[in-house]
């Protein structure tokens, strides 16, 4: 998620240092080259500042990246978490940092066109062995950041991949040091603002679409709405237009579901015209 002022070198001064510094993530994926200019690079230090919230699939928490050779220079990075499927020993929840289990279950249709090269794990995945659970969870969090990566690039409005890695995923944050940035389904819009966020959907869905990714789980609770930007979030479950079978199938249900909560709020759009539209830019 993105900091109110993320493309300068320096973060404002009003927001003040965390004293309770940790170090940075090992574990991590080394970041990407081409970074914005806002993200604080190595060598640096990470505090975490706790959650921000927690959904069905992951918890975000708030992290504090200082620089080390540069205490003035610092950023605010969300922390993706993602929650175990399963839990069966007690204190695992509180080893791994999260508060609950997943509730997400049905991956199967999304996982169509991404298949594991070896016999030995397309046999773990089918029988859903701890080691095959485990395949499908590191695969998830490296999709996730791959297709953001992608449509970041494409020019789609979606925080910034840092890094990831165990289960965890280092993204822009949006928002400031008082809040994260509202859900597009929390967010109180006038009719000019709601029109603007419908167009900002619409030109969204064509990078989307363009780039040969469809969401596949899109809704006001997928979206952020701050400073007048929509924001795409939450990209674990995208499907590759290409490759799966389904996906032309989940992108009219994205559609569908998106014109439905801005009919709701009293703006009407018609799915089948977007639809077609963005069947053009296949």
């Amino acid at each position: 998620m993105n900091e109110t002022v993320p493309h300068d070198d320096h973060q404002p001064d009003h927001q003040q240092p965390h004293d309770d510094h940790q170090p940075d993530h090992d574990q991590t994926n080394q970041p990407e080259t081409n970074e914005p200019e806002w993200l604080v690079p190595s060598p640096y230090l990470d505090a975490d500042l706790g959650v921000l919230r927690t959904g069905k699939e992951a918890q975000i928490n708030l992290i504090e990246r200082r620089s080390a050779d540069d205490p003035d220079r610092w950023c605010l990075l969300a922390e993706k978490r993602y929650l175990p499927r399963e839990v069966k020993a007690k204190g695992t929840l509180e080893a791994m940092g999260v508060q609950k289990a997943s509730t997400f279950r049905n991956d199967v249709e999304y996982r169509e066109g991404r298949q594991f090269r070896k016999t030995r794990d397309r046999r773990a995945v089918s029988a859903m062995t701890a080691y095959g659970k485990r395949l499908l969870q590191n695969r998830w969090t490296g999709h996730e950041h791959d297709v953001m990566r992608t449509l970041w690039s494409a020019g789609l409005r979606c925080p910034f991949p840092v890094s990831y890695g165990d289960d965890r995923f280092l993204l822009e944050y949006i928002g400031d040091r008082q809040g994260a940035a509202p859900h597009l389904a929390r967010a109180r819009l006038d009719a000019a603002q709601l029109t603007d966020a419908f167009e900002q959907l619409r030109d969204g869905l064509v990078v989307m679409t363009a780039s040969g990714w469809v969401h596949g789980d899109l809704s006001a609770f997928n979206l952020l709405w701050w400073h007048d930007e929509l924001w795409f979030i939450d990209f674990p479950q995208a499907l590759d237009l290409a490759a799966n079978p389904q996906g032309l199938n989940y992108l009219h249900r994205d559609v569908e579901n998106a014109c439905a909560w801005f009919a709701q709020r009293g703006l009407e759009r018609d799915p089948e015209v977007l639809f077609a539209e963005l069947l053009v830019h296949l």
